[in-house]
């Protein structure tokens, strides 16, 4: 009986399967098809913690699914901000999505780093919950433009838009601090 590779797993394959769904909706985004671009957007969201979950569930969890899941998830997140930041009324600053995507290129390139020495830097639950957040809050915004909703909607937008900022900048903080010994030598590779 023939073994399947650890990379062909069915974590993994979802994690990819989200990286088709991230490029539909970009299309859809640009072509302000926002509505079809929010039912794509929850679909792929909803993998992200399906992946996890079979991860663990199957024994699963490997040093690429480590990479390659929170990769996927960046590209859906930055490439959702990106795009939408083009678009008028989203309630987005240029420097709210600098913000968020420095953040998530600092953790991957650290989670990289201490990875590529063998030890684990997996997801925190700041970073969880950041990671929610900010899928909050593009749903929000592809919601109002969708249904050209005003009022207390927008107010509902622009909270979890600031949220997700906060959210991203201090769970950025978190992990540094986390990875700063590791980089230094002062805490062994294999911890957190």
């Amino acid at each position: 009986m023939e073994t399947t590779p650890r990379f062909w797993n069915v974590p993994n394959m979802l994690s990819l399967s989200r990286l088709v769904l991230a490029v539909i909706v970009f299309v859809l985004i640009s072509t302000h098809a926002y509505m079809a671009a929010l039912v794509i957007f929850v679909l792929a969201s909803s993998t992200d913690w399906l992946d996890g979950y079979f991860a663990r569930r199957l024994n699963q969890c490997t040093a690429i699914g480590r990479q390659l899941d929170p990769l996927v998830d960046k590209v859906i997140v930055l490439g959702g901000f990106i795009y939408l930041l083009t678009i008028e009324g989203t309630g987005l600053a240029p420097w709210m999505v600098t913000a968020i995507v420095v953040r998530e290129l600092l953790v991957q390139a650290l989670r990289s780093l201490i990875e590529g020495r063998g030890g684990a830097f997996g997801a925190v639950m700041a970073g969880k919950l950041k990671t929610a957040l900010q899928c909050l809050a593009i749903s929000a915004i592809l919601l109002v433009l969708a249904l050209g909703l005003t009022g207390p909607w927008l107010l509902v937008r622009d909270v979890l838009i600031w949220g997700a900022v906060i959210l991203t900048v201090y769970s950025g903080i978190g992990y540094v601090r986390l990875a700063w010994p590791r980089l230094r030598g002062d805490a062994p590779a294999s911890t957190l």
